[in-house]
């Protein structure tokens, strides 16, 4: 019997439900991203594919390939000091600028990450370019001119429901990361102008689901910086509400059993634990070491059995694991969460998961069947959150010099269950292959045509490009009754 949770009515978001002014307004920001759109980055694709997919580069030379890669093609996509970035790709439902923003909000924590506990020798990155790339000075360009209201950049006024409650998390984390080489450098009015701006989201709602964390995250922030105290423990009961055991939470009321329990909530939970160790300890610490007890068998070295929307988040499979190392927990050893983390990136960069200085909006390729529509160019960038967490920690886990130990798979048969969320997991040696089997459906309103991954009509796509707003069909397969998952993710092509 799965847990009942209590459910609060869906809001009415207008991105979701335009009308003739959000229309008007996606269209100006629509030309104003045609006019400072800048031509698509791939002078490094070809190499970064190859380093991917030669098996004797180390785990560390392959994460410092990839910062340099990301950040290259950074400098070269940002604009208005650092503030947006408009990276190629299909736009989200949102607004070109907010797509733009995500370009920023979603690379920052990655440089800060790398930026984190390095000597005044060593700030300056190195391009694949080789030239030089000064992050401190990025960071501090976009946090100071994101935050004033007079420049060109400014991340703006937040309302209920905004994507930027969600961007401003890692903006927050950033700011927290680099808080050596950014925060302590800002003067006292410039320090109270970032944190005025961050301030915001306690006015806000979110959406009921894993967005309580960000708020959360921005609030533990502010307290580590300034000592000012405005956390909201309602939204973090709340979030302990959608926890049904077994290491999972369901993502709202009546959502999902995904893979935003690796990307989405041990993410976020692990980074709270990190900014203040007092917060929580004991319940994140525990479901994290009981979510990875199980998780770690859904890994191979060729994919993993994907479920859930954000497919073009999969470079980020590996984060709770890589944190469950970090926090020495006993469900995982350094060595499995490195071979894990290791052979992820290389199965997908390797097939071309990397494309113009960003991951794809796919799983290998760009592939429009699988971007959600909240998606845009950038959104792919959360797909760096595995390695956020390793560049953190690595130096304190050992991760870069420990030996890597065989995934589960590469040991043997296994069966077992998740009652939880009501599924089996079966890995088989001899093909190394992972299934995962739901024993309840999502909806059974559905048929076998219904359930195959749709196209975007032409007229769809014309509507998109004129507009600057996603109009793609929705294939979360849970949604459409699939139970069954496989490592082989043949349900994706």
């Amino acid at each position: 019997m799965q847990k009942e949770i209590t459910a609060h009515p869906r809001p009415i978001i207008p991105y979701e439900h335009p009308d003739a002014a959000m229309y008007l307004r996606l269209c100006k920001e629509n030309m104003i991203r045609l006019c400072y759109r800048k031509t698509p980055y791939g002078k490094h694709d070809n190499a970064i594919r190859e380093a991917f997919n030669d098996d004797n580069n180390t785990l560390l030379e392959l994460c410092d390939l990839l910062v340099r890669y990301v950040a290259e093609a950074f400098e070269h996509y940002a604009v208005w000091d650092y503030t947006h970035a408009y990276y190629p790709g299909r736009p989200s439902q949102q607004t070109a600028r907010t797509d733009a923003m995500e370009g920023v909000s979603r690379v920052l924590p990655t440089l800060a990450a790398w930026l984190h506990g390095r000597t005044e020798e060593s700030i300056h990155l190195y391009g694949m370019n080789n030239e030089v790339i000064d992050v401190p000075k990025i960071l501090c360009s976009a946090f100071l001119a994101g935050t004033n209201p007079a420049h060109r950049g400014y991340w703006g006024e937040l309302h209920d429901y905004d994507q930027r409650i969600c961007e401003s998390a890692d903006l927050a984390l950033a700011l927290w990361l680099s808080r050596e080489w950014v925060w302590e450098q800002f003067n006292p009015d410039e320090q109270k102008q970032v944190i005025g701006w961050f301030k915001q989201v306690n006015r806000f709602d979110t959406v009921d689901n894993n967005w309580h964390l960000f708020p959360l995250t921005v609030q533990l922030v502010i307290k580590s910086l300034t000592g000012e105290d405005t956390v909201a423990h309602s939204k973090y009961t709340r979030i302990k509400e959608f926890y049904v055991g077994d290491g999972w939470f369901r993502d709202g009321a009546k959502g999902n059993y995904d893979y935003y329990n690796a990307w989405g909530f041990f993410y976020s939970l692990y980074w709270l634990d990190q900014i203040d160790p007092d917060f929580d300890p004991v319940f994140i610490r525990d479901s994290l070491n009981s979510f990875v007890e199980k998780y770690r068998y859904f890994f191979t070295s060729e994919g993993l059995p994907f479920f859930g929307r954000s497919v073009c988040y999969r470079l980020a499979t590996a984060a709770p694991l890589l944190a469950a190392a970090d926090l020495q927990l006993p469900a995982i050893s350094v060595g499995q969460a490195k071979r894990a983390f290791k052979t992820s990136l290389q199965y997908f960069i390797g097939q071309g998961a990397l494309r113009y200085g960003a991951p794809t909006q796919g799983v290998f390729a760009d592939d429009t069947r699988l971007v959600d529509n909240y998606s845009g160019p950038a959104s792919s960038f959360w797909s760096l959150r595995a390695l956020n967490i390793a560049l953190y920690s690595a130096d304190r886990s050992g991760l870069w010099q420990a030996e890597q130990a065989s995934l589960e798979v590469d040991k043997g048969d296994f069966s077992f269950d998740i009652p939880a969320i009501e599924a089996s997991v079966i890995g088989t040696f001899k093909t190394k292959e992972v299934v995962v089997l739901f024993r309840s459906d999502y909806t059974c309103q559905q048929s076998p045509l219904t359930r195959r991954l749709e196209q975007q009509s032409w007229s769809k796509k014309i509507a998109e490009i004129l507009l600057g707003r996603a109009e793609r069909p929705k294939n979360n397969l849970l949604r459409k009754g699939i139970t069954c998952y496989t490592s082989k993710m043949s349900h994706f092509f």
